[in-house]
């Protein structure tokens, strides 16, 4: 997690990586617009926020203040002491993870474990304080506040797997009694058309593909971004992006995929959302089913 400063009368935002480097920078700023405040007052002001610099949409991403709404009011909403919650990946929902760290430290909650999605979403929960339970430790969770990569305004259901994380996503998903996706305005779409991640045993990537072809799919390895070769996912397979255009009948396009053998896990997650919290440029709406 990184830290923040921010001073609304001043128009004065700052962050970085810790927070010695936060009081230096809000010194200067401060400094700079003629305020008198020390390092001490400036410490007592400072939050624990997602680092832009581990998550995948960067600092345009984590900063869009759309995101930032719709993560903390989620957690404000749905949250409460004494729950077991599973823990989603993403800009959006790492604003979830982080105000359910404040509430904690704050007192507002208690009791709450989190149940981590993926390794990123692990290390921001241990980071805000949140205590965690390993997934085979639990059998069922209150709720699970996650992110998506599109969403429907018309079904309850998303699909996920940007991340490559979407195999552990779909498990905590499904276990939770509630599902609430975390996300901003721009990414519902009815029907659904973002290219399914599949993932598939990396002997079977070819005939997987062929498979995917014939059910009418364009699909296509995905590769690292920072190094020679394809994405290996936690489970030490690959995925596959398959573009289906338009999913006018998603049941049908998800059942045709889970029968193709090699296949381990795809991102569509059918009829499994409660409710969509969405930021907008001005508030938070939802859609409930």
């Amino acid at each position: 997690m990184a830290k923040e400063f921010i001073d609304d009368e001043n128009g004065i935002h700052v962050w970085a990586e810790t927070e010695d480097e936060v009081v230096e920078n809000a010194r200067e700023e401060l400094d700079a617009a003629g305020v008198e405040t020390d390092d001490s007052e400036i410490r007592e002001q400072i939050a624990i926020i997602p680092s832009p610099r581990r998550i995948k949409s960067g600092t345009d991403g984590v900063f869009d203040e759309r995101r930032r709404r719709g993560g903390e009011r989620t957690t404000q909403d749905v949250v409460e002491s004494g729950m077991d919650v599973g823990l989603g990946t993403g800009s959006t929902t790492a604003w979830a993870v982080a105000e359910i760290g404040r509430l904690l430290r704050e007192g507002e909650l208690e009791d709450v474990r989190g149940v981590a999605t993926s390794l990123q979403s692990h290390e921001l929960a241990k980071e805000a304080g949140i205590p965690l339970v390993n997934l085979d430790e639990v059998t069922e969770l209150d709720v699970t506040i996650d992110g998506a990569d599109q969403y429907s305004e018309e079904e309850p259901t998303v699909i996920k797997g940007g991340g490559g994380a979407h195999a552990r996503e779909k498990i905590i998903d499904a276990m939770a009694d509630r599902l609430v996706i975390a996300t901003d305005e721009e990414k519902a779409t009815d029907p659904l058309d973002y290219p399914v991640p599949v993932e598939v045993m990396p002997d079977a990537r070819e005939v997987v593909a062929e498979d995917l072809r014939d059910v009418g799919g364009d699909p296509e390895l995905r590769m690292a971004e920072r190094k020679d070769g394809p994405l290996f996912t936690a489970n030490g397979n690959l995925v596959i992006d398959c573009d289906f255009g338009g999913l006018d009948d998603t049941s049908g396009t998800a059942r045709d995929i889970e029968q193709i053998p090699g296949v381990l896990e795809h991102g569509i997650f059918l009829d499994m959302v409660d409710d969509v919290y969405l930021g907008t440029s001005e508030d938070v709406d939802t859609v409930s089913f």
